[in-house]
């Protein structure tokens, strides 16, 4: 193996690594562009606005009945079908999680609302 070999291997390793790092890779949950939203905010590494969380914590409320347990993905799957932010909705749940406002369940599939 030559010296020029192996430069060249790890030439490629870093410049894949930049390509899928700048391509803002969704940890492979295949939502991260999924729904528009309002406006342009939570693509790629950018963090989504105040704005985007708000719509999404007041739909999640309003869907949410309270001591209902249901399907974390149906509900992200829902709110990107009326246009919101699939990563802006899963943020916003882990939001309300932290808040207490609802309870992860079953290895976190499923979601209760408490509060």
């Amino acid at each position: 193996v030559k010296s020029e070999d192996v430069s060249e291997a790890l030439r490629l390793v870093r410049v894949s690594t930049m390509a899928a790092n700048s391509a803002g890779s969704g940890g492979g949950r295949g939502g991260a562009s999924a729904g528009a939203g309002a406006g342009a905010g939570a693509t790629g590494g950018a963090l989504p606005s105040r704005e985007e969380m708000n719509r999404a914590e007041s739909f999640l409320r309003s869907r949410l009945v309270m001591g209902a347990v249901v399907n974390k993905q149906r509900i992200v799957e829902e709110a990107a079908g009326r246009g919101y932010n699939a990563v802006v909705v899963a943020r916003a749940l882990a939001v309300m999680v932290m808040r207490g406002e609802v309870q992860e369940r079953n290895q976190s599939r499923l979601i209760k609302r408490i509060k």
